[in-house]
């Protein structure tokens, strides 16, 4: 089963498309309560919103359909990440599959939200970073990574973490010189100053930073309003993240450095991801759609390049269908 979905077969593409339908039929018949999601201030997901008549009161169907395919579009990005710069030995459609399984596992993960929408900024600057170890001169790139970071924050605050990600990441790709360097904070205040603008010639400046930071919808940092199943899906991700963390350098022993620099990078921005949920105020589980991100696409390293069959059969049967458990089991047992 797993040698086709790691083989270079479009029909991954197809079960991708599949899979992000089955997993959502549950939620089309079944009420879930995820309106606290839709709790935004921020400037460009305010504005996106109000356009598009999303808020608590918005059918879940339309919700649903939404996210599924936004998903289906970073499924497809993903992919295109892992086979244009070789991240696994072999070209294949694992990452984006991938990603539909691990977002799936969480009903927040599931409908377009801003975090969802920053997640695909974030995918356009991997891919920019990646881009960055060819040696051509990519100026425009450069200035990229800063006003991607900028506007993935005007949809979701704590994005803001993607200026030192795409930082970090510009020193690890190449020789970086002083203006290259200024270009990415050129890039970043560029979106600040027109969003400056818009707030000004509103006469309404001094809600700028409360909007930007979302303190209008503040909700105090508290782990305890987890309810067991989110408490059980969380800790199920977290064996998974340790799973491949301890997987993966073994992996890469015999890779070329440009390999190892990629799995780093992915796997600075997932630890970056985690240390700025103190920024998270409206708190819910659609911020772990970074950390997905990466989990993704180092899961698919491994997949394709471990040499432990049976195991690896094992666990990607039970991750396709831990995600169904996760679902269904809570109609029929309480904890």
């Amino acid at each position: 089963m797993l040698n086709f979905f790691r083989s270079n077969n479009l029909g991954v593409v197809f079960a991708t498309a599949v899979l992000i339908l089955l997993y959502r039929v549950l939620y089309f018949f079944h009420p879930l309560d995820i309106g606290y999601v839709f709790h935004h201030a921020e400037p460009a997901a305010k504005l996106f919103m109000r356009i598009l008549h999303i808020n608590a009161k918005t059918p879940l169907i339309l919700l649903l359909t939404g996210g599924g395919l936004l998903c289906f579009l970073e499924a497809l990005l993903i992919n295109r990440i892992v086979n244009s710069y070789k991240v696994a030995s072999k070209k294949n459609y694992l990452g984006g599959l991938l990603f539909v399984v691990f977002t799936s596992l969480v009903p927040e993960c599931m409908v377009i939200s801003p975090a969802l929408i920053a997640t695909l900024i974030l995918l356009s600057c991997i891919s920019n970073l990646f881009e960055l170890a060819k040696p051509e001169k990519l100026s425009s790139q450069i200035f990229d990574l800063g006003f991607l970071s900028g506007l993935a924050m005007l949809f979701y605050f704590p994005a803001i973490y993607f200026l030192p990600f795409v930082f970090i990441g510009f020193f690890m790709m190449r020789s970086v010189t002083l203006r290259e360097a200024l270009m990415i904070f050129t890039g970043f205040f560029s979106i600040m100053l027109i969003v400056f603008t818009i707030y000004f010639w509103s006469d309404s400046l001094p809600e700028m930073v409360l909007d930007m930071v979302n303190l209008q919808y503040r909700i105090q940092l508290s782990f305890s309003k987890l309810t067991h199943w989110q408490i059980a899906i969380l800790s199920w991700l977290i064996f998974l993240s340790l799973w491949v963390l301890a997987s993966v350098p073994g992996l890469l022993f015999s890779t070329v450095i440009q390999i190892r620099k990629y799995i780093s990078l992915l796997i600075i921005g997932a630890a970056l991801s985690l240390l700025i949920i103190p920024l998270a105020f409206n708190l819910n589980l659609s911020h772990l759609l970074f950390i997905i991100t990466s989990l993704c696409i180092l899961y698919a390293v491994y997949f394709v390049e471990t040499k432990t069959n049976l195991i690896t059969e094992i666990l990607f049967i039970v991750l396709i269908l831990s995600v169904f458990i996760f679902e269904y089991l809570p109609l029929f047992v309480t904890i």
